[in-house]
């Protein structure tokens, strides 16, 4: 809930406006409306872990499997066909040892990568409130919500070994892959034949020939999730056919035709299709966008992108509890209901407009002054009522997420509390300026499946169980805003600013400035 630590900046019906929720209400009769635009721009995140960019998926020496989870998939499967990182004994053919040669680990890359990016959230929350009694009012606030994404990519591939799979770009790529694996796969099924046959003398448990079996077909298994992914995971990456893994790759097909024909098993006799480019801007966009293979998102972040939506409407009710010349006070109960537009697992970088969920929230708010001194403290509490959210389910670090891993999911938001205090200095009578400072905690949200059929669909589109409570890492969130406001209070309008900036945080809390304005005017309707 991004707007709930918002120090209000609002004014005061006899005295200066202040920077905190104030304790005054209209008076009976007086509907009083107030317009309060606020534009929140942030870069960088704060995470328990310490500071990082946006952009923290694509950037680095080496943008590769520590965010994105394919690459992780796709250097086991290179890894088995290579044999890399350590000397691999293949089996022995008809009584002649054949050692690999040491490769070097393999690490896919991407290249070196920098993403930047800029969020930018800016909301028109318009509040009429209406005095019941002197002591008691009504209020509605509707907010209308404009969210930007500016991004720029920058990739290099002097360090890159890994180029789009062709089946993304490179006419007839399908049709060569399944010659490949029609061969390998009838090849494979010839030559068990002639091992039960007992061609090969005995077999039983093993024998070289069963060894070689064996190890054949875990090469292949490897070399088609390097094609085709695991389950409905694509594999939008592969090996470049210029690098260490590409050449290793190619050298252990080789091998692998030889030994067969050692053997006398005939009738492989293709080669292995491997990109010869290395991915440029464009083709990893391609990736990103792409559903078959590659990623499924339906926005390409390297672009400025606007979206408008309406936030979650608030129905609050506000009592003024004491009101005298030196402290007063006032409690506050307010629902904010789920209007706000459903952000869509599709959108990567892209913050959500609302959090479409009801809240429930009370207030107390407390004025002290002490000659010009003025002390504004608020205190707010909130519960979050469960809903259901749309979302990919995987590791918080996770940057580029199969769709695939797409699932509807009961989700528990965690319940919050927030301190808000202004201490603000009265320089006339009309005008006043200060401080304010800002704490906010949340905790942990829960997500669970709706039913253990969608646990077990989930797993087999990703080939593997997956827990709906990886999503709940990250999710319990504090932070401290810091900033100044100042205020003025007219004879028909009220307004203040204020500009404040997170300073610490935890979880996933954006490193927002908050830049704020507030304008008010009343009006006697009864």
């Amino acid at each position: 809930m991004l707007a709930l630590a918002f120090p209000a900046l609002t004014g005061g019906a006899m005295l200066a406006a202040q920077a905190v929720e104030r304790t005054d209400v209209p008076g009976r009769g007086i509907l009083r409306v107030t317009f309060d635009p606020r534009i929140m721009t942030w870069n960088d995140e704060f995470t328990d872990a310490g500071r990082r960019r946006l952009g923290f998926g694509l950037t680095g020496d080496t943008v590769g499997s520590r965010y994105i989870p394919a690459l992780a998939q796709l250097e086991q499967n290179v890894r088995t066909v290579t044999g890399d990182l350590v000397p691999v004994i293949r089996p022995q053919v008809l009584g002649s040892p054949d050692r690999q040669p040491l490769l070097p680990r393999f690490v896919a890359s991407l290249g070196a990568g920098l993403l930047s990016v800029r969020q930018e959230r800016r909301t028109y929350p318009v509040t009429a409130e209406l005095g019941v009694t002197s002591r008691l009012s009504v209020s509605l606030t509707v907010p209308i919500v404009r969210l930007a994404t500016r991004s720029a990519m920058q990739l290099s591939n002097t360090s890159a070994n890994l180029g789009l799979n062709p089946r993304l770009n490179v006419a007839g790529a399908d049709a060569a892959y399944l010659a490949f694996f029609t061969q390998f796969d009838t090849t494979l099924a010839r030559f068990e034949q002639n091992i039960n046959a007992g061609l090969y003398g005995s077999c039983t448990p093993s024998c070289p020939a069963r060894d070689s079996l064996t190890y054949w077909r875990s090469v292949r298994d490897a070399l088609h999730g390097t094609v085709y992914g695991v389950a409905q995971v694509g594999s939008p990456f592969m090996p470049l056919d210029s690098s260490s893994a590409g050449r290793g790759i190619d050298s252990a097909v080789a091998r692998i035709r030889r030994d067969m024909s050692t053997f006398g098993v005939a009738g492989f006799d293709t080669t292995f299709l491997l990109p010869t480019d290395t991915v440029s801007g464009a083709l990893l966009q391609a990736a990103i966008v792409d559903s078959a293979i590659g990623f499924g998102y339906n926005r390409i972040p390297f672009r400025t992108g606007f979206r408008y939506g309406l936030g979650d409407v608030e129905l609050a009710a506000k009592y003024r509890l004491l009101a005298g010349a030196h402290y007063a006070a006032a409690v506050k109960a307010l629902v904010r209901l789920p209007t706000g537009a459903r952000d869509s697992a599709d959108d990567l970088l892209a913050p959500s407009i609302g959090d479409h969920q009801t809240d429930l929230e009370g207030q107390l708010t407390q004025e002290l002054i002490a000659g010009p001194l003025w002390l504004n403290l608020a205190v707010r509490a909130g519960l979050q009522r469960p809903g259901t959210r749309v979302r990919r389910v995987a590791p918080p670090n996770a940057f580029l997420v199969p769709v695939a891993a797409t699932a509807s999911l009961r989700w528990d938001p965690g319940d919050y509390v927030g301190v808000d205090v202004a201490p603000l200095v009265r320089l006339a009578p009309e005008f006043a300026a200060g401080f304010t400072a800002g704490y906010w905690t949340k905790q942990q949200d829960r997500y669970a499946f709706q039913s253990p059929q969608d646990s077990i669909a989930l797993a087999t589109r990703l080939g593997a169980p997956t827990a709906a409570s990886l999503l709940d890492q990250g999710t319990s969130e504090h932070r401290l805003r810091l900033g100044f406001a100042m205020t003025y209070h007219g004879a028909m309008v009220e307004g203040g600013l204020s500009i404040e900036q997170t300073v610490s945080g935890g979880g996933f809390v954006p490193g927002a400035t908050v830049y704020r304005l507030v304008m008010r005017t009343s009006r006697k309707l009864f």
